[in-house]
């Protein structure tokens, strides 16, 4: 489940890591509108199992969490803005953790400066990833951890956006534009108000950089080239899933249909790797998962049987990696990414686990941490 630091070095390492384990709706062309943005988790997109594993996952965090609220990053091991703003995220999805989301907003609102700004330029991804754990936490994006200019990070959003000539639509510096970055902040938007003509711009710049296989590269300042995972280029799912929801969260159009770049993308067990192809030398993970079952719930198609391979569904694939009681007590709920434990699988499986796209809405939370019955193991 972007732009900033944290989510371009994720996005990094999956592909260094796919790599290494490499093993040799109908839209019409002209602008369809879309559909939907949130699913309630309660609304019946997702039969009973796949709730618990949400809420399985939901605990596994819960229990992550430093005393502080904030998260340690499994890589760096040290307390991480990207990571406890993600946390909040999956925990208010799955509707688990009240204390933890108090407690990670809490910490979040007094150290997320030095994550959104570097040599005093703010990273619109950053800044958008802050604000949609912001507006899922309840809390006030305006006024996130004090009244100075400084903690409206929706006025510090706003600023980077270039609202005329070429460039209009475009958060941040046009050279260093991705898809994550956009989609991000776009979301962060519309989550704070209606559609407008800022969010209108930003929607259409994202829509015209649609590949012509209805993908996304990461990339937006390149021409789109065929998906190939061999040499990192190209439409990928991460990228295509995340413009996707922010596009529909938008109320915006697709010239090209996201869900056949989808399909296409699909592995036979159900899965989706990183780069837009079956097969080809890589392996379904559950990051990419996560974020296409999102993808899908925000455009409405989740649970159709055009995704179901050999009797299995994206989210049932997703829940597979899913480590239960057969694995030791303190790896129970979280994922499994290529056989090894993941933080980061588990915040970005959570949310599409649970049925529910960006943005995030704030909801009433349960104070329990859920754990697998295993009886005595």
């Amino acid at each position: 489940m972007p732009a900033s630091a944290g989510w371009t070095t994720r996005v990094c390492l999956a592909v260094a890591l796919l790599c290494l384990l490499a093993v040799s709706v109908s839209v019409g062309a002209s602008a369809a509108t879309v559909r939907g943005s949130q699913a309630d988790p309660a609304a019946g997109l997702h039969a009973a199992g796949a709730t618990t594993a949400a809420a399985a996952g939901a605990g596994w965090i819960a229990r992550d969490l430093s005393s502080n609220g904030a998260l340690v990053d499994a890589i760096s091991k040290r307390p991480s803005a990207a990571d406890t703003a993600d946390a909040i995220l999956a925990l208010v999805a799955a509707g688990e953790g009240s204390l933890q989301v108090k407690a990670a907003t809490h910490w979040l609102e007094h150290n997320f400066s030095s994550y959104v700004s570097a040599k005093g330029v703010d990273n619109p991804g950053a800044l958008g990833l802050v604000t949609l754990a912001a507006v899922a936490a309840d809390a006030d994006p305006a006024h996130f951890g004090g009244r100075a200019g400084a903690n409206d990070l929706v006025k510090r959003l706003e600023v980077t956006e270039h609202l005329v000539g070429r460039d209009a639509g475009i958060f941040g510096a046009k050279k260093s534009a991705n898809a994550f970055n956009q989609a991000l902040a776009l979301l962060a938007l519309v989550a704070v108000r209606a559609p407008d003509r800022e969010t209108r711009l930003a929607e259409g710049y994202l829509a015209r950089r649609q590949c012509a296989d209805g993908g996304y590269d990461y990339s937006l300042a390149t021409p789109c080239a065929k998906p190939d995972p061999k040499t990192y280029v190209g439409p990928d799912t991460n990228s295509t899933a995340l413009v996707v929801m922010a596009i529909v969260a938008a109320g915006g159009h697709f010239g090209h249909s996201p869900v056949a770049f989808f399909k296409r993308s699909q592995e036979s067990d159900a899965s989706f790797g990183y780069y837009g192809v079956a097969g080809e030398g890589q392996r379904g993970d559950p990051d990419s998962t996560g974020e296409v079952v999102q993808a899908l719930i925000a455009l409405g198609v989740v649970g159709e049987s055009q995704f179901v391979r050999r009797g299995i569904t994206p989210e049932r694939a997703l829940e597979s990696f899913q480590f239960r009681c057969g694995a030791p007590t303190t790896e129970r709920g979280e994922l499994s990414y290529f056989g090894a434990p993941s933080q980061y699988a588990t915040l970005q499986a959570v949310p599409a686990l649970a049925g529910v796209a960006l943005p995030v809405k704030p909801r009433k939370l349960s104070a329990s941490e859920f754990r697998f019955s295993c009886g005595a193991s």
